[in-house]
């Protein structure tokens, strides 16, 4: 989980503060490496922010993760202010944003991060179906791709549901009514994460069936439109990050189609549909580069969307087929495991 991995990035430059050694060993069990300091069995709040100051280190505050009182954490920001140490909570707070759902059920970071995996393992259906997302500015090709790859997965044998977001849901119905005509980026932003917890839900539910989703535009979409700036106003990125990183790794495969906003505006105009907000060229360009900023951190195919309708099918089937391959090889290694078993 990329928020955990973040603290690992940050063992030469800060002191981890965690409530007690059960958090450490949740943390090292997870793969988390750090320079970590138990508050509870250290010393208190005092000592703790004094072993910050001695290492000459910032702090990371891990404690309070659930938010049922946050009076340690508190402390903490008093001592450690009290002795010029800058101090990280934005990681707590992102874990106390995913925790949320499992509030009551969890007592320690380890239980935490225990219902954070089965959450993203119930999410991805796990050697069932598969989810596939396509992605792209206007005039990509993404609708049209989409139903192709449906009707030609649908001729080779597989069962395939088609979606897209916004989604024709309640959430995604208003949103596409235009009923949220004037908000603000940041709560067009929310709204749409709102719409996309509920259909990732549906999503995982038809993958879970055996099931091959092909959805147009998911999670990068919110990130890369909201973030841009239309019409002088955008939603922080930095904000938008954490709440997006639960549906992060929901994708099997997400495919980004590539192209430069002259080409694809000038197809939106040859189809004569009128440009919408969204599609002023200066706007896209910035678009653009914040999806091939995602492609990279997240590891989604770019494919050239200026070839030709054929070249960018073919080149999606190819990236389809070898996630679908992996995912066979997936199940019938499980299926080997427990046909062992039974038999032992």
């Amino acid at each position: 989980m990329k928020t955990l991995d973040s603290i690992s990035a940050l063992k030469g430059t800060h002191v981890v503060l965690v409530e007690g050694s059960k958090d450490i060993a949740a943390l090292t069990s997870s793969g988390v490496s750090g320079d970590f300091v138990c508050v509870q069995s250290g010393g208190g709040p005092v000592r703790a922010a004094e072993a910050a100051w001695k290492a000459g280190k910032s702090a990371v505050i891990l404690t309070d993760w659930d938010r049922r009182g946050n009076i340690l954490a508190d402390d903490l920001r008093t001592n450690l202010m009290a002795l010029g140490v800058s101090y990280n909570t934005r990681i707590r707070d992102t874990l106390a944003f995913l925790c949320g759902p499992y509030a009551k059920d969890v007592e320690s970071l380890d239980s935490v991060i225990l219902h954070l995996e089965k959450s993203l393992l119930g999410m991805r259906g796990v050697g069932m179906g598969a989810i596939i997302v396509v992605e792209g500015i206007d005039g990509t090709g993404k609708s049209t791709l989409c139903a192709r790859l449906a009707k030609v997965l649908a001729e080779e044998g597989y069962e395939v549901e088609s979606t897209s977001e916004p989604t024709r849901g309640k959430v995604g119905g208003l949103i596409r009514s235009g009923a949220f005509e004037g908000v603000s980026q940041s709560t067009e932003a929310l709204l749409f994460m709102a719409d996309r917890n509920d259909h990732t839900e549906r999503m995982a539910e038809a993958a879970s069936e055996g099931k091959v989703v092909i959805c147009d535009r998911y999670f990068a979409s919110t990130l890369a439109y909201q973030s841009s700036g239309l019409d002088g106003g955008r939603a922080d990125m930095d904000a938008l990050l954490p709440l997006c990183e639960v549906f992060a790794k929901v994708p099997d495969l997400t495919i980004l189609l590539d192209a430069d906003p002259a080409l694809t505006m000038g197809r939106v105009r040859s189809r004569g549909e009128d440009v919408s907000k969204f599609e002023e060229a200066g706007f896209l360009r910035r678009v653009r580069e914040k999806y091939l900023a995602l492609a990279e951190e997240h590891g989604f195919k770019v494919i050239d969307a200026s070839m030709g309708p054929d070249e960018v099918f073919e080149a999606a089937m190819r990236e389809i087929r070898e996630v679908l391959r992996c995912i066979r090889r997936r199940r019938s290694t499980r299926r080997r495991a427990r046909s062992s078993r039974g038999r032992g």
